[in-house]
């Protein structure tokens, strides 16, 4: 907070000190000198300047600077008023408190709605399966719905992210506890994620021993065999499952090279402060991931080895009009995924703003609380009669 500090007597000051340099020359005049001090301004109409060598012009710089400093030592000295605008500080906070509970349940809502209508999306899509008819329709829909499953996991490990440079090197006015709860959150959503594509990939069909050839009927030179068309549908499926859980077992190890990684980082901040004040928290964070590792482990078995869930086989027809609704649920997921973020963003502003407020008045009150004068001591008479 900048103050307007005002020197006694500038003008003759400067004039005297240019005097002595020059010896009573007559001095150049410039209508107006602006002096900045702090953030306040202070303007001395027809202050006159002087055009004097360097040594001259220093030791007058000197002088100012002398005057300056006991004049902030006296404003410093000064006690601290009551700010006359506390009441209106506490109105505004509790304005701000009001909002950002209120983007708290907008968030809720929206988070809610997501995932209602996404697992009501996946659901629909591990029930139904290909025939020959749909071809491999139903598992390219499968397909696309896993990336965009995992293009929300990468946003949300971005998001993570950020929040955890906050606790390291905080740009916001986050509580401790405020940035743990978002990174929690994004933990949970990280890992449902993750637990969705691997159910949606159990859907799909794994290998089958089809005969390659079958009996088509026969001439007068014998048995006519054909491709069978079984083993052909069997392996245009089986060739996007094994695409897919290529691509799922390599995500699976990148996450658990990054949790490893996460753990050594850990370890050399453990090692480095070892009279940390929270070692608690770095042994916990480790520990977590840890058991997170032996989760993901488990999980590139169980995409090795799993067993394909039945399916119902639904024609080309019914596959077409599955399709277009899928994509319209979506598009409205989207959408309120895109609505969700511009409001968690809205929210970690709104909460530093408050939480800067909120210390703001407490400094105020504290500052008034100190400058209060002390309660006057009781009379002599009242202290006898007691």
């Amino acid at each position: 907070m900048g103050f307007t500090l005002a020197i006694p007597d500038a003008r003759t000051a400067l004039d005297s000190a240019i005097a002595e340099e020059r010896g009573g020359g007559q001095p150049h005049t410039i209508p107006e000198v602006t002096t900045l001090i702090g953030a306040g301004i202070s303007r001395a109409p027809h202050t006159t300047i002087h055009f004097l060598n360097i040594e001259a012009l220093m030791k007058i710089l000197r002088t100012i600077a002398v005057m300056i400093a006991s004049a902030a030592s006296t404003f410093a000295a000064q006690p601290a008023a009551a700010d006359p605008n506390l009441p209106g500080w506490e109105a505004a906070l509790a304005a701000m408190e009001r909002r950002a509970n209120l983007l708290r349940d907008e968030i809720k809502a929206l988070d809610s709605r997501i995932e209602t209508r996404a697992e009501a999306l996946l659901a629909s899509l591990r029930s139904i399966g290909d025939s020959k008819d749909s071809r491999s329709k139903i598992a390219r829909m499968k397909e696309e719905t896993i990336e965009a499953l995992r293009q929300h996991i990468m946003y949300y490990r971005d998001k993570r992210a950020a929040m955890k440079e906050q606790l390291r090197r905080p740009t916001l006015n986050l509580t401790t506890e405020e940035k743990k709860r978002m990174i929690a959150m994004f933990d949970e959503h990280i890992n449902k994620r993750v637990e969705q594509i691997i159910t949606l990939l159990k859907s799909l069909p794994t290998h089958k021993d089809y005969e390659r050839y079958k009996v088509h009927g026969s001439n007068w030179l014998g048995q006519v065999y054909a491709v069978n068309d079984d083993y052909l549908q069997n392996q245009r499926l089986v060739t996007i499952t094994n695409r897919l859980r290529k691509e799922i077992v390599e995500g699976l190890h990148k996450s658990i090279a990054r949790l490893e990684r996460d753990n050594r980082t850990l370890m050399a901040e453990l090692n480095a402060a070892p009279n940390f004040s929270s070692p608690k928290d770095l042994t916990g964070e480790m520990a977590k991931n840890e058991a997170l590792i032996a989760e993901r482990r488990e999980q590139i078995s169980q995409v090795l080895s799993f067993v394909s869930t039945p399916t119902r086989k639904i024609g080309q027809r019914e596959a077409i009009d599955f399709d277009q609704e899928r994509l319209r649920t979506v598009n409205a997921l989207r959408r309120d995924f895109e609505n969700l973020f511009a409001r968690y963003n809205t929210l970690i502003v709104q909460l530093s703003v408050t939480n800067s407020t909120r210390a703001t008045i407490a400094a105020a009150k504290a500052r008034a609380q100190k400058s209060a004068p002390a309660p006057a001591p009781a009379p002599a008479s009242s202290r006898a009669s007691r």
